[in-house]
């Protein structure tokens, strides 16, 4: 017959539970770097596709500039004032455009409010299952 031992010491039990902890740490990370990476793939790959259409629609908007210019020059403004006209009221909005974001922006903190929350609380929670 093979005896158990059937107690073990405090100090080896609380030994196993911080190398499971640690052990469980890591895998965590571990997954969170994983997930990380795919997200970054994907978002990565999309953005490729983003840009693409984006020079195709910038390359639109420059020929639909163009061809106001046009329109307006055969109404009969000059060709110089009417390209002059478009390039202006399209700088306006652009500024106008660019400023409402750089508002937006400044409203938005980078700061991961909602995950840092969640440790304080994950924190808390362990430290009342420690006393």
């Amino acid at each position: 017959m093979i005896a158990k031992e059937t107690t073990r010491p405090l100090m080896s039990v609380m030994s196993h539970v911080a190398s499971d902890l640690a052990y469980l740490v890591q895998t965590e990370f571990r997954l969170a770097r994983a997930e990380i990476r795919e997200n970054v793939a994907a978002i990565s790959n999309a953005g490729v596709w983003v840009a693409l259409g984006g020079a195709l629609g910038l390359a639109g908007v420059i020929v639909l500039l163009l061809d106001i210019s046009r329109w307006l020059n055969v109404a009969g403004m000059p060709s110089e004032w009417s390209l002059l006209l478009v390039a202006a009221a399209t700088l306006v909005g652009g500024g106008v455009l660019a400023s409402v974001g750089m508002n937006r922006m400044k409203e938005s903190p980078l700061t991961p409010d909602r995950t840092l929350e969640q440790m304080r609380e994950d924190y808390a929670v362990a430290k009342e299952h420690v006393r």
